[in-house]
């Protein structure tokens, strides 16, 4: 792991980074993924020809460099993991920020990822927050959760983290429910007060 980067899991002051895992396993197993990019673009080009699984990725690139969020995620994730036949992380954040731009909250959480490890580029748990951010707003629970937990164990605001943490928890989030959990025993009860009051405010103006 590069120096700086973020530490998996259970690494600060008891708190535990693993979200439901969703954000670890990705849309779909790597092994899988050219099978659904092909039968996805049977739907979108007709008949597959023996070169399909090519033509599949080439038309997702097609569709990435054209500004469709869910391809730029799709190869980004391919990129990622080494589907395609290499690894390029430099690449894989490139298509993930293209996509998290377009308000994709899967590119934005694993771009978050990436820029917590340091693959692909640079430690940058600020950019982690920033591009998490939007995905919480909008309701994404595994950046609820993910972005809680950075906001817990880092300089970060801790009546925002119990808000992300909550929101999360309350969505069925185990690790966020569990991370609530050690971020409430070590508030004081009047910042614990201030957190939930500043939740209920967040509440009525969304």
């Amino acid at each position: 792991m590069p120096p700086g980067a973020v530490g998996d899991s259970s690494d600060v002051l008891g708190f535990d980074r693993d979200t439901c895992g969703r954000c670890r396993r990705g849309p779909i197993g790597a092994a899988l993924l050219g099978a659904v990019l092909a039968a996805l673009f049977l739907m979108h080009a007709g008949p597959l020809r023996a070169e399909s699984y090519g033509d599949a990725m080439d038309w997702y690139g097609q569709a990435a460099r054209s500004g469709d969020a869910e391809a730029q995620y799709l190869l980004g994730y391919g990129l990622e993991t080494g589907v395609r036949g290499k690894v390029d992380p430099e690449s894989a954040r490139e298509w993930y920020r293209a996509a998290a731009d377009q308000g994709h909250p899967r590119a934005a959480l694993r771009l978050a990822l990436m820029l917590l490890e340091g693959r692909g580029g640079p430690v940058d748990p600020l950019g982690a927050i920033a591009v998490l951010e939007p995905a919480a707003e909008g309701g994404d629970s595994d950046a609820q959760s993910l972005l809680g937990w950075l906001l817990a164990t880092s300089a970060g605001d801790r009546i925002v983290a119990y808000r992300w943490l909550k929101l999360a928890a309350e969505a069925g989030d185990g690790a966020a429910a569990a991370n609530l959990a050690t971020l409430m025993n070590a508030m004081p009860d009047d910042r614990l007060a201030a957190a939930e009051a500043a939740l209920q405010d967040w509440r009525a103006s969304h």
